[in-house]
């Protein structure tokens, strides 16, 4: 979860804290679950891969006060009963509604899957063990945003190589399944998606499915095993009182971008995005610089002084000096005014730097006209 926090460019969710993650992964220990993680090349032929792609993110307050309320969804329905009555073959969904994705793409496909794989690498990709570990199945050493997390299903090494997403699951909080049978593209099937996931009060439940022919062309390989050693390199900096910073760019071979203070954050819920900006005021050798970061719940573009530095799909951090944290685009607390911050970054993953690669993620994906330039380049 450290190092997942540490190289999710400020997305993937944000992690629980120590005590909630105890809480959390305590009774797998206590029960002596072993985690099964294993790479691409050992997926065998014929097989699927199950990959949750749940999306989400802010809204703005008017669907907020909609679709959330006071309430918690199961008493927000009950709650709408009142307006929109129900019908009697209405079902609230219970426990055992998290596991629906899965059993209908299990039921399309004929079979179960060898595996679970993330979408994204990010504070929460330590979830995908538990999910696997209660259904007897493997974790794979890998996957589809490379090194990092991203804001849009389309932005993903498979859609480089052109693998189709379709069949897709998509469940809501609300109790309802759509089981997409085509899209036109990944690109479409992000916008259906996000609608639902709008609809929903900011987010939904997703699932996909490769085969590992597929799995084995287009995936970016040993992503949770370098999130693994950048935690253990995090965790052991703190431990002996050495410099987090240098462990993690050491362990990643990333490169520091920045160093200073918070200056400044916003943030805008629109569209079942998290939109905003930090600005960065440097110290020591980066005294008298502003580093401005602006998100699409994941860091896209940064700026020394207004002019365009690092991008995407170039993935790029801010962490706790102190600590090695890494910071949360969706916690507002995390960027307080004054807090000791470093930015690092690393190369994207080798299949952004295609040619289609550089067609999908970029910054004038987002509206930028930034022409990208490679991280190694810039520093």
């Amino acid at each position: 979860m450290v190092g997942g926090a540490a190289l999710s460019t400020g997305g993937g969710g944000s992690g629980p804290d120590y005590e909630q993650f105890s809480k959390i992964i305590d009774p797998y220990v206590e029960k002596k679950v072993k985690f099964n993680l294993v790479d691409v090349k050992s997926i065998p032929e014929d097989e699927n891969i199950f990959v949750n792609a749940g999306v989400g993110g802010g809204l703005e307050r008017e669907k907020v006060e909609k679709y959330l309320s006071r309430f918690d969804v199961n008493e927000w329905i009950k709650e709408m009963d009142r307006i929109f009555p129900l019908p009697s073959w209405a079902e609230i969904p219970n426990e055992e509604w998290r596991m629906a994705p899965h059993k209908r793409m299990a039921e399309l496909k004929c079979k179960e899957p060898f595996g679970y794989m993330p979408f994204e690498i990010g504070p929460n990709s330590y979830r995908e063990f538990l999910r696997a570990s209660d259904l007897g199945i493997s974790v794979i050493d890998a996957d589809n945003a490379g090194y990092r997390a991203v804001p849009e299903v389309s932005l993903s090494t498979l859609n480089v190589v052109n693998a189709p997403i379709a069949p897709a699951i998509v469940c809501t909080s609300w109790g309802d399944m759509m089981v997409f049978e085509k899209f036109l593209s990944w690109q479409r099937a992000e916008d259906l998606i996000r609608h639902v996931a709008v609809t929903s009060g900011g987010g939904c439940a997703g699932m996909l499915s490769f085969s590992d022919d597929w799995i084995k062309k287009g995936v970016v390989e040993g992503t949770l095993s370098l999130s693994m050693k950048i935690g253990k390199a995090i965790l052991k900096a703190r431990e002996v009182g050495s410099d987090p910073l240098e462990a993690i760019t050491k362990t990643a071979r990333g490169y520091t971008l920045f160093e200073g203070e918070i200056a400044a954050y916003t943030n805008e819920g629109r569209d079942s995005f998290t939109w905003g900006n930090v600005w960065i005021k440097g110290v020591d050798k980066y005294k008298g610089k502003t580093f401005r970061v602006w998100f699409k719940n994941e860091n896209q573009i940064s700026w020394i002084n207004d002019k365009p530095y690092v991008t995407c799909p170039d993935p790029f951090t801010v962490v706790d000096r102190d600590t090695g944290e890494g910071l949360s685009n969706f916690r507002a607390t995390s960027f307080t005014q004054g807090r000791k911050v470093a930015v690092w970054g690393l190369k994207a993953a080798p299949a952004w730097r295609t040619e289609r690669g550089l067609k999908i993620y970029k910054p004038k994906h987002f509206g930028f006209d930034i022409e990208y330039k490679p991280i190694e380049d810039l520093v």
